[in-house]
């Protein structure tokens, strides 16, 4: 039996066309970037002609690491400007994809350590970070990296995501702040002064 005559199972045209609701009425250059971003995540390269092939998953690539097929290398501050990073968290996700991703192969790292992080700061912002141990472990908090042994911290599919997909922009947050919690607190307020004064 097919995978799309199993009970309960989308057909195969039924899942195009919930994709495709997703995609419209976004630019080209997005929705290829959508496509290739879940293509790789999910270890299939689509060919040409359509067809699927099946292999390891790949790191998701994005425009500034590929061009006509061909990696080139960025610098870690370029690499920076380009993503914007509106807070010290989204500041180690970016670190921590480039060092995993960007590099010449021979000086990737599948995880970094606050000696990265404050070499890395120091590059992008001209100032290392006050703790730069504190702004991994917020990072591991907010859901962007995992911890990879004593000291060391690997970016995670939330993260590169982040950085792949979303910056520069919002980012979900800003100053460690998730965004569901700044939404909560504004809803909070607007009750508290909603509320009659006791006479």
């Amino acid at each position: 039996m097919s995978a799309t005559n199993e009970p309960g199972r989308k057909s195969d045209f039924t899942a195009a066309e919930e994709i495709k609701g997703i995609l419209q009425g976004r630019d080209k250059a997005e929705q290829e970037r959508i496509i290739r971003w879940a293509s790789e995540s999910l270890g299939l390269a689509v060919t040409p002609g359509g067809s699927v092939s099946h292999g390891p998953p790949q790191p998701p690539q994005t425009e500034h690491a590929r061009h006509d097929g061909v990696a080139r290398p960025k610098d870690i501050k370029s690499f920076f400007l380009e993503k914007q990073p509106k807070s010290d968290n989204q500041f180690v996700a970016v670190v921590a994809y480039f060092y995993r991703f960007l590099t010449p192969e021979t000086e990737r790292k599948d995880s970094i350590t606050s000696v990265d992080l404050q070499d890395a700061a120091r590059l992008c912002r001209g100032a290392g970070l006050r703790q730069p141990s504190n702004a991994l472990n917020m990072a591991v908090r907010q859901g962007y990296l995992d911890r990879a042994g004593r000291g060391a911290y690997k970016i995670n599919a939330v993260g590169e995501n982040l950085v792949a997909m979303t910056l520069p922009g919002g980012g979900g947050e800003a100053n460690g702040q998730r965004p569901a919690k700044r939404k909560r607190r504004r809803l909070l307020k607007k009750k508290q002064a909603k509320k009659p004064k006791a006479s």
